[in-house]
């Protein structure tokens, strides 16, 4: 199976996030076809190896994608598919590139890791990430252009408020003397959008800055009745400079004085945390991919600061490692239901990786 082969077969293989059981063996058996020491741990990540020793490299992305149908063809030098660009085409390029390695005596490790859920439950990272005892330098792939290094993703909150007043479900004509949670909701919206957006947490650029956006509002039964509670779901995406623990406590600080000020009671959650990362663009590792991009494409190599938050972030903060986010694709691509990859850069790619790999170890 040559290398568009195998990722066309890939894509052809639906994977949403919990069902990934079918590619992850697509992949097992190929990995293992290919001379990987590989097997598959207790949430279903395939984990491949080739080389011994250290220093250890981790190139991993993940298996899942979002829901959603597309038509798998190739047409006009272009693979169309859910998942071509996130991420299986960065997956299985990192599988390609490692392969060339196999049969090579390299100086040190890789390890390949196709990972589940990591469009939902994060599951997948958590349980890898326990399972490795020592790991030098990471790569997660995720589509940049094959000439684009990522070495920054922001940080992520995800805020559950639950409104609920003193003075319950009453009629719209008395509204003058109870309280509507919908407006308490947006009352404790306007406060916190216009904390975010002063300084600290306004920045010079939007990735510098916090962006929370409420994504979700649930309230009310009917037109004439106030509502007496209100759940909001508000997204926060933040950068490196900034930590969780600053917004967390601004959130807090907006809630006790709303108490306060109208007896409603306001419970919260963080639903989810993780920190923003950015990589020092003179480690070892930048500056291997930055050199493989060069030799290998004939351009310069560019820098990426994504506004999503990725797993680089993740294995960067647990492993206290230098990471990277690199692989083949347009990231305006992802999710959308014209989805598809440029398979010569989806070659390129290999290529640039398989030089990289070389520069890292010194082989």
């Amino acid at each position: 199976m040559d290398e568009v082969e195998f990722l066309k077969k890939g894509v052809e293989i639906p994977s949403i996030s919990g069902e990934e059981g079918k590619f992850g063996k697509f992949l097992f058996d190929r990995m293992k076809k290919l001379g990987f020491d590989v097997r598959t741990d207790s949430v279903g990540n395939v984990i491949g190896q080739v080389g011994k020793g250290e220093p250890v490299l981790l190139l991993c992305s993940h298996m899942d994608t979002v829901i959603g149908t597309i038509p798998v063809k190739l047409e006009d030098g272009k693979l169309f598919g859910r998942g071509a660009v996130d991420a299986k085409g960065s997956l299985i390029a990192m599988v390609c590139a490692a392969t060339r390695f196999v049969k090579k005596d390299i100086p040190g490790r890789i390890i390949i890791a196709g990972i589940v859920e990591e469009e939902t439950t994060l599951k997948g990272i958590k349980t890898l990430l326990d399972s490795l005892y020592h790991v030098d330098f990471a790569n997660f792939g995720e589509p940049s252009g094959v000439n684009r290094i990522c070495v920054a993703s922001k940080g992520r909150i995800h805020l559950y408020l639950f409104f609920k007043t003193e003075s319950g479900k009453s009629h719209v004509s008395s509204s003058e003397q109870n309280e509507n949670a919908i407006h308490i909701a947006i009352n404790f919206w306007n406060q916190f959008n216009n904390k975010m957006s002063q300084k600290p947490f306004l920045g010079k650029t939007p990735y510098f800055s916090v962006e929370p956006n409420i994504t979700v509002i649930q309230a009310g039964e009917a037109t004439n009745i106030l509502p007496d509670s209100c759940s909001v779901d508000i997204d926060i995406r933040f950068p490196a400079g900034i930590k969780a623990k600053q917004i967390i406590t601004e959130i807090e600080s907006i809630i006790e004085e709303l108490e306060q000020e109208t007896g409603t009671k306001i419970k919260h959650r963080i639903l989810s945390q993780i920190e923003g990362y950015r990589t020092n663009k003179d480690t070892k590792v930048v500056k291997a991919l930055q050199q493989a991009i060069e030799d290998t494409t004939g351009s310069e190599a560019n820098f990426l600061r994504k506004a999503g938050t990725n797993f680089m972030t993740i294995i960067g903060n647990r492993l206290q490692i230098p990471v990277i986010s690199y692989g083949p694709g347009d990231p305006s691509l992802e999710h959308t239901p014209i989805e598809h990859l440029d398979i010569a850069e989806y070659q390129k790619t290999i290529d640039v990786l398989e030089k990289f790999i070389s520069l890292l170890f010194g082989h």
